[in-house]
């Protein structure tokens, strides 16, 4: 049992992580997007 709620942490922790790079992927897209139509890249 005490297996099964160590996996169960992990794959939480793993969906939390996928979640902030998710969101740091869309901002980091944005952030290249907007250099790019300023000329700047």
């Amino acid at each position: 049992m005490a297996d099964l709620e160590a996996v169960q942490e992990k794959i939480r922790a793993l969906k939390a992580a996928q979640t902030e790079t998710d969101e740091e992927l869309k901002w980091l897209k944005r952030a290249i997007l907007d250099k790019a139509f300023r000329g700047e890249l």
